[in-house]
């Protein structure tokens, strides 16, 4: 494949940097993470840095491809996607009461990661007209993008995997709020947002949901139970002080009082091992990350790439705020993956197809 020396010129460096320095903050903190699981393994490493490697390959090849012609063609990427989640419920591999994974000549993968950047290229392309002619969306507008969310939406319940059904119609309604409503639209997704908590609640969550919820609302209900884990890890995030008690010095995590600390509350490690002031470091790296991303979506050369790139965004913004609200019991506990930080090939391989999409739609502003 012939690479054009213009796209390489008109890389987005700052994106690649800001992103590297994440990604290598994240392995760190994975070696640290999984030190107490097998002595002297470094399978989650291995596993992670393959995952990587897949994810810079699909750069290439993403930032080779004209985004207009890639989101031409999000339908068909959307249905292969989607019949990958139905496949998951009939034959995935079944962990922790949930079915999300499913095993393709011995890799695991979660195919829900990978609906999050399909889903945003496919509402971009529905959208960007009204957008382009500064028409506010009426409540007839918004029916064709949300039958494109709820088909996955309610697939991805059915696994059960509640945050990352959240996530995807989050996602759709900033998406519309971006492109820009109607009072009326406000007024019924309002109204639609009242009574569907009510329902969800009373049909569709199940009693672990239900009880994380609980817990959110009242952590001493139930502190040796459910609201065990949630103590433990606030305790990780504040034993870290303001200098943290050092790399690879945690305690938390090490003697296993803090579970999924791989992969949900990844960040419970680093706090406790870095501290405030690391925090405050990590927190910055995100925030100048997601401003980049906007920046792109501000200057984009049309608004197919700019509501493409906000999309994005909104996925990375959303990930990063309840990841780290659900650790320090600002958020219910939900199983949403910290962008470039947490176990996980699928998610790893989704935010650098984001990072991907990100690339094209930056370069692409230099070459019409």
């Amino acid at each position: 494949m012939r690479v054009d020396k213009r796209k390489l010129y008109h890389l987005d460096w700052y994106l690649i940097i800001n992103g590297l320095a994440l990604f290598a903050i994240g392995l760190m903190n994975l070696i640290s993470a999984t030190s107490s699981f097998y002595s002297g393994s470094y399978s989650f490493i291995i596993k992670q840095l393959v995952a990587f490697c897949v994810g810079v390959i699909l750069i290439g090849v993403i930032i080779n491809v004209d985004y207009r012609s890639i989101a031409s063609r999000s339908h068909v990427v959307y249905f292969i996607v989607l019949a990958t989640v139905v496949l998951v419920l009939v034959w995935g591999m079944a962990a922790g009461g949930a079915r999300r994974w499913i095993s393709i000549f011995g890799i695991s993968l979660q195919p829900s990661e990978f609906i999050k950047p399909v889903l945003v290229l496919l509402l971009a392309g529905i959208l960007h007209e009204k957008k382009r002619e500064k028409a506010l969306l009426g409540p007839g507008d918004i029916v064709v993008p949300f039958v494109w969310t709820l088909l996955p939406f309610i697939l991805i319940l059915l696994q059960p995997d509640l945050g990352t059904g959240l996530i995807i119609l989050l996602v759709a309604l900033v998406m519309l709020w971006f492109v820009g409503m109607k009072k009326s639209t406000y007024a019924i997704l309002i109204a639609v947002g009242t009574f569907l908590p009510l329902i969800a609640w009373r049909f569709v969550l199940k009693p672990y949901q239900k009880q994380r919820i609980y817990t959110f609302l009242n952590i001493d209900a139930d502190p040796l139970g459910v609201g065990y884990h949630t103590k433990q890890a606030m305790i990780a995030v504040g034993s870290g002080k303001f200098f943290g008690k050092g790399y690879m010095q945690g305690t938390q995590h090490k003697l296993q009082f803090i579970p999924e600390h791989h992969t949900d509350f990844i960040y419970t490690v680093f706090a406790e091992e870095w501290g405030f002031f690391g925090s405050i470091i990590f927190f910055l790296l995100f925030i100048t990350f997601i401003r980049r991303c906007l920046r792109i979506s501000q200057d984009a050369y049309d608004d197919l790439g700019s509501i493409i790139a906000f999309g994005l965004a909104t996925i990375i913004f959303l990930q990063f705020a309840i990841n780290v609200l659900m650790a320090i019991h600002l958020a219910p506990v939900v199983g949403i993956p910290l962008p470039f930080i947490s176990y996980g090939g699928s998610s790893l391989i989704s935010v650098l197809v984001s990072v991907g999409l990100l690339l094209n739609i930056n370069m692409r502003r230099y070459m019409f």
